[in-house]
């Protein structure tokens, strides 16, 4: 419980001002995006390959 609450500390730091929270924003979007471009590559080479097998 207690990293539960020093965890909710850290964000509240890394949010307390404005320019905090448009890097913070900025970081977490980004990080979205690499996530999901990975996820859409991996879902692209798994259709090619079951295409291949299917020949």
């Amino acid at each position: 419980m207690d990293s539960l609450e020093s965890m909710f500390l850290f964000l509240d730091y890394l949010t307390d001002t404005k320019r905090k929270r448009h890097v913070v924003g900025g970081i977490l979007m980004s990080v979205s995006l690499f996530f999901g471009g990975m996820a859409f590559t991996m879902l692209s080479i798994k259709g090619e390959e079951n295409e291949q097998d299917h020949s």
